[in-house]
C-alpha cells in the first residue's frame, strides 16, 4: 500500500472535489481518497500492484482536471510512500 499526495487543479466547487473522489473510488486499486475542495490537494492510498500514480492522473484527467504528484522536495517532507 503506498500513499501519495496530489495536486489537483481547478476544481472551482465542492461538487468538482467529490466527482473526482467518486471516480476514483470506482477502480479497483484506489484504497482511499480525501480531496480538500479548497486546496485542490489530495491524499491517496492505492495499492501499487493495481495502479500507478500514472493511472491516478489518468483518472483524474478523465474527469477533466490536471493532477500532479507533490514530491518531497516540493513541500518539505516524504508525502509519497
Amino acid at each position: 500500500m503506498k500513499k501519495a499526495v496530489v495536486k489537483i487543479d481547478w476544481l472551482l466547487h465542492p461538487a468538482d472535489a467529490m466527482a473526482v473522489e467518486k471516480h476514483l473510488q470506482m477502480h479497483p486499486g484506489v484504497r482511499r481518497i480525501e480531496i480538500s475542495p479548497v486546496s485542490g490537494v489530495a491524499i491517496v492510498e492505492y495499492d501499487e500492484s493495481l495502479i500507478t500514480l500514472e493511472g491516478i492522473q489518468y483518472i483524474v484527467a478523465e474527469c477533466g482536471y490536471h493532477c500532479r504528484v507533490f514530491r518531497p522536495q516540493d513541500i518539505g517532507g516524504e508525502h509519497e510512500t
